[in-house]
């Protein structure tokens, strides 16, 4: 199963009432992050139909103890099953292979063979003799016998995985999950699997059924999400692991022979695995090697101290048991997986009980280098139902599955859809108050309290700001859908400042949306205040309390009224975006009109400076190839390429004369350790812009700085208080992120344990103009943009993941003597 793929995985809204109100939807907890849990808890397996059914216990001959994971399988066939943890078995068979010959094998035991007819009872108990043999002597050599036997292990691997192209199987799953004291749900489903050696694996779901208190949507139980720890590589929950199997293996694993078995009159060598690598994620634990054929019969494996997630996963343990058969032929094939482990999710405020998973896999009925249907990789998706499938057939079809255990049986027939996942898990902490109640949502759901909101369509939200030009604005924001394609918009509010309203308004119509392509055409009008300069890192909002607080001003602020027509195209292209759009405008300079804030200081705040007024009509071209734009400041790596144009002429009836080119580009490169869940990471940004003809002032470029002590990434950490501001302005920055690496090598596990990281930042930027003539004049008062001056060289460090979600920035300017402390949001993904 070389090459598997897996499986991949909020709308926030303005809230107008209290605090308490936003930090409750802040942390509610819905049905969602359980549909998440079970979705990252989940790996899988398939059935068979059969006609006659046997079943019985394995067990120990002398001892009488029963032998959980028996591989018992069809002589001739890829036909088989396993026992489960009480040595139970279930297994069906086609009356087209009566009579049959049943093959029982476990290591340390005499294979069993038991003939099977048509009148074989149902019933069939079955015990296996030890196998007590001479070992042969090990040769003792200049190099250790484990390695020699895993080598040979490597060397025959790469023989027979070249003559297997494709297969298809039958398969079962059955996951669990539990608390400290009892099981509290079960899903299980059968499947029909199909892989093939250059285009992956695919699944189709078959039939599927869960204990009453989960929804059959969050039946999530498919082999889709196997491992094969035979693979070179083996995905676990997002890592790539080396397998144990792997070309390089030798290089990144020490072996050690502890122990010797056998099954049979074969001798089974029991080899410790030991990562070699600290920084790698990798395997430990226990194979069991089948001598002469130099084959893996056995794995019992858990990932190293490398695979762990970021808060709020505290800890997360897994364990992994498989076992392979070749059925007698070429192929030595995954026959189960079973899977344990527990997942402790902790945040401030709230911790959550810790959840147990437990999961059984089972493969049979291979189809070995079959031709499989071309349908199945015309799409991308790797798992789909079939269209025949029904949730509960595996009532009505027992024998395909592995016995339940005594505590399943009991948990199908409690468990009902009021023993929600929400209960089993409820969590302590001072948040635990906000979380998601069912109980508490329908008696708020029945009461008879009067809210107005809810007569009213569409979303109706406040909007507010602060700032020296305005003073207070306060104003109201409308948005309504009466039909499918069309939007309306409002907005309208008062600067208590210099005492105008603003108000404005326009709709959209998506007048396309076939093949992935959505196209767009709409109108707007608005009176407004309006920054002088755009930045993509800030908008007006983010600069409220840093206004009241005393800051001297981001941003400097205009006038405009008009309106703008657009019509705009998305993913008309692999992530390609366009809008075009025309501008008529009237822009006008306004005054500063207060100096307030909260500290009590005076006279704190800059002059906002004058612009070059006039009516601006432009026409403007935006085109954009996004993966990953949607800035969230830093939280995780972005990708996409912008390129903006806007003209503006006389011909187009306006009194400025210029063209105008700003081009953005953001990148994130995987670097060192790639088979970690987040490997390190080299993100890199540019921002660049041009002229032609006679900018107006309010039209320069920017580029921004940190506002105060706060430092989101993209900006130049080193320049603090207003960004430089430019007619042409080329701006680099980078950072890389060795996320947990440097502290781990050098043994540092206070911080490794908080995930605590490092991240190496430089910067560099220069911008050009205006000159003082092309400045608007403004009486008894001398302005000139904040420039460079030459180029701003920079360069730092941080420390990412402080209490999980911020990050300490420590910058220093190398073209003059600077050095400044900030604080950002951290790098989580």
């Amino acid at each position: 199963m070389d090459n598997i793929p897996q499986g991949d995985s909020c709308n926030s809204s303005t809230s107008l009432d209290s605090d308490q109100q936003n930090i409750a939807d802040f942390f509610r907890i819905s049905k969602i992050f359980w549909l998440l849990i079970l979705l990252l808890l989940t790996l899988v397996a398939t059935p068979t139909p059969a006609q006659t059914v046997i079943r019985g216990t394995v067990t120990d001959t002398e001892t009488g103890e029963t032998l959980p994971s028996a591989n018992i399988s069809i002589k001739n066939t890829y036909r088989g099953t396993i026992s489960n943890e009480n040595g139970n078995y279930t297994l069906s068979i086609p009356d087209s292979l009566l009579p049959a010959t049943l093959i029982v094998r476990y290591i340390g035991y005499h294979t069993l063979t038991k003939p099977i007819t048509r009148e074989t009872p149902q019933q069939q108990d079955l015990s296996l003799q030890p196998s007590v043999t001479e070992m042969d002597e090990i040769v003792v050599t200049d190099e250790n016998p484990a390695t020699r036997i895993m080598r040979e292990v490597i060397r025959r691997k790469q023989q027979w995985r070249q003559g297997l192209n494709t297969y298809q199987a039958e398969a079962y799953t059955r996951q669990s999950l539990a608390n400290d004291t009892s099981i509290v749900s079960i899903t299980e489903s059968i499947s029909q699997v199909f892989w093939d050696k250059e285009q992956g694996h695919r699944e189709v779901l078959k039939s599927k059924r869960q204990t009453a208190n989960i929804q059959s949507s969050a039946n999530f139980a498919g082999v889709s999400y196997l491992p094969n720890l035979y693979d070179d590589n083996v995905d676990i929950a997002g890592f790539e692991l080396m397998g144990i199997t792997h070309p390089d293996a030798l290089d990144y694993y020490n072996f050690k022979l502890v122990d010797q078995t056998s099954r049979d009159d074969q001798t089974v060598y029991e080899i410790e695995v030991i990562p070699a690598r600290k920084l790698q994620p990798l395997f430990r634990g226990t194979a069991f090697v089948l001598d002469e054929e130099y084959a893996l019969l056995k794995v019992d494996l858990e990932p190293n101290e490398v695979v762990t997630f970021p808060r709020p996963v505290k800890s997360f343990n897994t364990s992994y048991q498989q076992q392979f058969n070749n059925f007698g032929r070429d192929f030595w094939l995954p026959i189960d997986m079973r899977i344990t482990g527990d997942v402790k999710v902790s945040m401030i405020g709230l911790n959550f009980p810790l959840i147990r998973f437990k999961q059984l896999s089972r493969v049979s009925n291979y189809e070995i280098n079959t031709s499989l249907p071309d349908s199945l990789y015309q799409q991308e998706e790797t798992f789909t139902t079939d269209s025949t499938a029904q949730s509960d057939s595996l009532l009505v079809q027992r024998a395909s599955a592995v016995p339940l255990s005594q505590a399943e049986e009991e948990a199908y027939a409690n468990l009902d859809s009021t023993a929600t996942l929400e209960k089993a898990f409820k969590p302590s902490g001072f948040l635990s108050r906000f979380v998601d109640d069912e109980d508490d949502e329908q008696e708020s759901d029945s009461g008879s309290g009067f809210n107005p909101m809810q007569y009213i369509p569409g979303q109706l939200m406040p909007n507010g700001r602060f700032n020296r030009v305005d003073e207070l604005f306060a104003g109201l924001k409308y948005e309504v859908q009466p039909f499918d394609r069309l939007t309306l918009r409002g907005n309208g509010g008062y600067s208590t400042g210099y005492e105008e309203w603003s108000y404005g308004g326009g709709l959209s119509v998506r007048w396309l949306n076939k093949n992935s392509i959505n196209a767009t055409v709409g109108w707007d009008y608005n009176a407004r205040t309006s920054t002088r300069y755009t930045s993509h890192i800030y908008n007006p909002y983010f600069t409220i309390i840093p206004n009241l607080l005393g800051n001297d001003g981001y941003f400097d602020y205009y006038r405009s009224e008009g309106y703008r027509t657009f019509s705009k195209w998305d993913n008309f292209g692999p992530d390609l975006s366009l809008e075009i759009g025309f501008n008529s405008e009237d822009h006008r300079s306004l005054p500063t009109t207060t100096a307030y804030d909260f500290l009590g200081k005076s006279n704190n705040y800059r002059f906002n400076p004058a612009i070059n007024e006039g009516r601006l009509n432009s026409l403007d071209l935006v085109a954009g190839y996004n993966i990953n734009e949607g800035y969230n400041f830093g939280v995780t790596g972005q990708k996409y390429i912008r390129f903006e144009i806007e003209h503006s002429s006389d011909k187009l009836g306006s009194d400025f004369n210029f063209t105008r080119y700003e081009t953005r580009l953001a990148w994130s490169f995987p670097t060192f350790y790639q088979r970690r869940l987040f490997p390190n990471t080299l993100d890199v940004g540019i921002k660049a812009g041009t002229f032609s003809g006679d900018l107006p002032y309010q039209k320069m470029g920017v580029i921004d700085g940190a506002l105060g002590p706060i430092s989101p990434y993209g900006i130049l950490r080193a320049a603090r208080g207003r960004p430089y501001e430019g007619e042409q302005y080329i701006a680099l920055h980078a950072e890389h992120d060795f996320r947990t690496i440097p502290f781990e090598a050098i043994g540092l596990q206070p911080l490794v344990e908080r995930n605590i990281g490092l991240i190496l930042f430089g910067g560099a930027a220069r911008t050009w103009g205006p000159t003082a003539s092309h400045i608007p004049a403004q009486s008894n008062q001398t302005y000139l943009p904040n420039g460079t001056g030459g180029i701003h060289w920079e360069a730092g460090a941080s420390l990412n993941g402080i209490l999980g979600l911020f990050r300490v920035d420590i910058a220093t300017r190398i073209d003059q003597p600077a050095v400044l402390v900030n604080v950002g949001v951290a790098r989580l993904f």
